[in-house]
């Protein structure tokens, strides 16, 4: 294959890869990753019909309620937390007169799949049984021997549970406005037990206490206004081109995108789908895509919106399977070190692939999750972060580089390459040579590591990784002018496309070969203005080219980190408008497909429009557009373990309150920290000029503000 691909073969690279794959017992079709599966169904019967309904959402209190009129003018709702931290439910019962319910507990179909992308029916693996008594426990059950589940739902009413077909059934006699309590505990093995009896107050204020503090760690005032009661009447105002109520869209998103991500997060991160599962065929298994959906999505605006320890569950995935990672090493390049998966849920082996989609060969995965573990250490000042396992995993990413690239002519290629889910153009297989994305996050994987040996008190690394950085193949200008997909000319361009992967460079510490060289940094703008271009041809969900929530995350992180505010802003507006329901939920496509890319992409992108950091320096206000001449933020994270408490502005004049974060002291610059603005700006501390543009920040908070011509 190696030989093939250098001499700009990719179709007999691509038969050799499938009979490689025949050879060794695949049959073509895709090996889909471990979904989550339903544990059970809970559903709720009322007497008197529904004359209407209304749903409210509370993100910040973690809260959505369903209320309504029956036909004779009686009132109901029901209300559902997830408390934080558990692994349970509740729900409160509510009427204005005195009722009943049932409540049914069973192991229901599922929804139908909203996107049928060949993942198999799991319910056909899974059996279940019920028991009645003082709760009623449902136990669902797959598999057999070590890999065997069981999960047992235990619910609590208050009244007693019976038996009825398939189902646990209890009937609640409801008491006028007072609201009864139903208890949903899940735990993986033995039956859980009950949990505390809690009044509806009393679980409200714990959710806002632990949840809550979370989704308060940041927040977003951007002017928005709107008279709109009902999202879908505010929706509407913003795509009319209301500009208050496009700010209030944007502000909205923030907000619940944030807090979608916040209630999806546990020991795990989020998977494509939260950990919401309403189907037995979830779209593309509702795994862990880790060639973009999760870290420009899920994950986008953990670290930097006032969240950076969320970011650690991306690590409690991947280092289990560190034994995995060898194994594709070895078995896939020939490699020693560690190759990681493009996806992911219960193990780390590369199986999941075909010559259409030779994901076994996109080797980026490793090094960016050292680029996330580094900004969280970058963010926080806690060494700790760099224990052994993580160690262990830096130490294969550079193992892996060493061994699995081929030099040729003094050049160190990287082949097979595979940029995520493109195919260069003029090519019928994507499979290539020297993705831009595979070597950025190389170059990167160096920095991290840099960062990472630094909180382990450890740089032995640091000389290794420099071998391997010289000699990798520089970034090129394509003969269109934007920024080349693959460092190989004889690659072509394929522009019309949802991924943007070669714009990494500029999603985390810009890499100063781009950013430091005005040719590169011009490509990389057209790059940003030629995606634009190409999905507001057809600003709609396939056919149409409003496709996949996280490509415009990509798009408009690098446009931030460009200072191209209005590009930046185009994207945020079409994730805020397109790919968010009525509810405060996100989809991957324009007005499609269940999926919180979104959710965590938008928070990730506004942020990068508001602030950008690197080790040892602070730019306020990159990529502001105009449209967002006035607002606020509060909570912000950046790199030198900095929290931006407040950031206010308006025309003309920007005013921030910064302090570092207790235990961070070792990434101070010791010539203090540069402050920068995306408008040219005079820095003021006291009033006082400050000329060199350096401030020195400590635990006790600092106010300065910067000043440019209004307009």
């Amino acid at each position: 294959m190696r030989r093939a691909l250098l001499a700009g073969d990719s179709d007999t690279a691509s038969d050799l890869l499938a009979r490689g794959a025949r050879d060794s017992g695949y049959d073509g079709s895709l090996i889909w990753t471990d979904p989550l599966g339903l544990c059970a169904t809970v559903s709720l019967r009322t007497p008197g019909g529904v004359a209407s309904a209304i749903r409210l959402v509370d993100p910040l209190g973690g809260e959505t309620a369903v209320e309504w009129s029956d036909l004779s003018g009686g009132r109901h709702a029901v209300r559902l937390l997830a408390p934080h931290g558990g692994e349970g439910v509740r729900l409160a019962l509510e009427s204005s007169a005195d009722t009943t319910v049932s409540i049914e507990l069973a192991l229901g179909a599922g929804e139908a799949t909203s996107f049928d992308t060949g993942v198999p029916d799991a319910s056909a693996v899974v059996t279940a049984h019920v028991e009645g008594g003082a709760s009623g426990l449902l136990t669902a059950e797959a598999g057999a021997g070590p890999t065997a589940l069981r999960a047992v739902t235990r619910a609590t009413s208050g009244a007693t549970w019976h038996v009825v077909g398939g189902a646990a059934v209890s009937v609640v006699q409801l008491t006028a406005d007072v609201p009864q309590v139903l208890r949903l505990d899940v735990a993986l093995g033995a039956a859980p037990t009950a949990s505390a009896d809690l009044s509806w107050p009393e679980l409200r204020d714990r959710q806002r206490e632990g949840y809550g503090r979370l989704v308060r760690a940041c927040a977003l005032d951007l002017d928005g206004d709107s008279g709109a009661e009902l999202t879908e009447d505010l929706w509407a105002t913003a795509r009319s081109g209301h500009a208050g109520a496009r700010r209030r869209v944007i502000e909205l998103a923030w907000l619940s995108g944030r807090a979608n991500i916040i209630a999806s997060t546990g020991e795990l991160p989020p998977t494509l789908q939260g950990v919401w599962q309403g189907t037995w065929r979830p779209a593309w298994s509702a795994d862990y895509t880790l060639n973009g959906n999760v870290q420009n999505g899920a994950l986008a605006g953990m670290i930097p919106t006032g969240t950076p320890e969320l970011a650690l569950s991306l690590l409690e995935l991947v280092l289990p399977h560190l034994d995995d990672y060898r194994d594709n090493a070895r078995l896939v390049f020939g490699a020693e070190g560690m190759l990681l998966p493009s996806r992911m849920s219960t193990h780390g082996r590369a199986d999941h692939f075909s010559e259409h989609y030779p994901h076994l060969f996109w080797t980026g995965c490793g090094g960016w999750v050292l680029r996330v573990a580094a900004d969280v250490v970058a963010t926080t000042g806690v060494r700790s972060i760099v224990d052994d396992r993580l160690w262990a995993l830096v130490e294969g990413v550079l193992r892996f580089a060493e061994t699995a690239t081929v030099l040729v002519d003094g050049v160190r290629h990287i082949v097979p390459s595979y940029s995520p889910e493109n195919t260069p153009g003029g090519e019928r297989m994507p499979t290539a040579v020297d993705a831009t994305m595979d070597v950025a996050v190389l170059r990167d994987a160096a920095r991290a590591t840099a960062l990472l040996g630094r909180a382990r008190g450890d740089d032995s690394l640091d000389a290794r990784w420099t071998r391997v950085l010289a000699d990798l193949p520089p970034y090129r200008v394509a003969e269109d002018g934007t920024l080349a997909e693959w460092s190989d000319p004889r690659w072509g361009e394929e522009i019309a496309h949802r991924h943007a992967s070669q714009l990494y460079p500029l999603w985390y510490e810009p890499d100063a070969a781009v950013a430091g060289d005005e040719r590169l940094r011009a490509a990389a703008l057209a790059t940003v203005r030629a995606k634009i271009a190409w999905r507001a041809e057809a600003p709609t969900a396939p056919p149409g080219r409003m496709e996949m929530a996280f490509g415009l995350v990509q798009v408009g992180v690098a446009a931030a980190a460009l200072g191209d505010a209005e590009s930046a802003l185009v994207c945020a507006e079409w994730l805020a408008l397109e790919h968010w329901s009525p509810t405060l939920t996100t989809r991957h496509d324009a007005g499609r497909i269940f999926n919180l890319d979104a959710s965590g992409g938008l928070p990730g992108l506004v942020a990068a429009m508001l602030l950008g950091s690197t080790a040892d320096s602070l730019t306020v206000l990159p990529a502001l557009p105009a449209a967002w001449s006035r607002g606020s933020v509060t909570g912000l994270r950046a790199r030198g373990g900095l929290v931006v408490e407040r950031l206010e502005w308006e025309p003309g004049r920007a005013v921030a309150t910064v302090r570092r974060v207790a235990g961070s002291e070792w990434l101070a610059p010791a010539e203090g920290t540069r402050v920068a603005s995306g408008p040219p700006a005079l820095l003021r501390v006291d009033g006082s000029a400050v000329p060199e543009g350096h401030l020195r920040f400590g635990e006790k908070p600092l106010r300065f503000e910067l000043e440019w011509p209004a307009g």
